[in-house]
């Protein structure tokens, strides 16, 4: 009797999957643009924007997690609304953030090319005055 009560009381094989893609898919989604603003702040100081190539891993996490949440419940006969509702909006984010990563490395080549001719222009700027010294 205990058997059969298992069975029937016990969630589909996916339900926690699909709830850790889902909410690992929104907070990626709803996360990109102030992840996008600290690597940009990194990159204004002088560093790099490695910090949006991160963020964009998890956003490809929480796609693939929903994904494979999908699959197990249809195997196993469960409701895959929020496997489904995961999987958009991490293909949404992970689109978002791939983005938001191009923009960051033209930026940050752009920063890298600023930078070296403000160096120039201080050396040669620091050469004249010691010249007129």
């Amino acid at each position: 009797m205990s058997e059969n009560l298992d069975a029937t009381t016990s969630a589909p094989q996916g339900k926690g999957m699909a709830v850790a893609g889902f909410i690992i898919a929104l907070a990626a989604l709803l996360l990109n643009n102030v992840m996008a603003g600290i690597a940009i702040l990194a990159i204004i100081a002088g560093g790099s924007g490695w910090l949006m190539y991160l963020w964009l891993v998890v956003n490809i996490l929480g796609m693939i997690l929903s994904i494979m949440a999908m699959s197990k419940l249809k195997k196993t006969g469960g409701k895959r609304g929020l496997a489904i509702a995961g999987m958009i909006i991490g293909i949404v984010g992970t689109v978002w953030a791939v983005i938001l990563v191009m923009g960051l490395s033209v930026a940050a080549a752009a920063s890298g090319d600023l930078s070296n001719e403000m160096r120039d222009a201080f050396k040669e700027g620091m050469q004249k005055e010691l010249n007129d010294m």
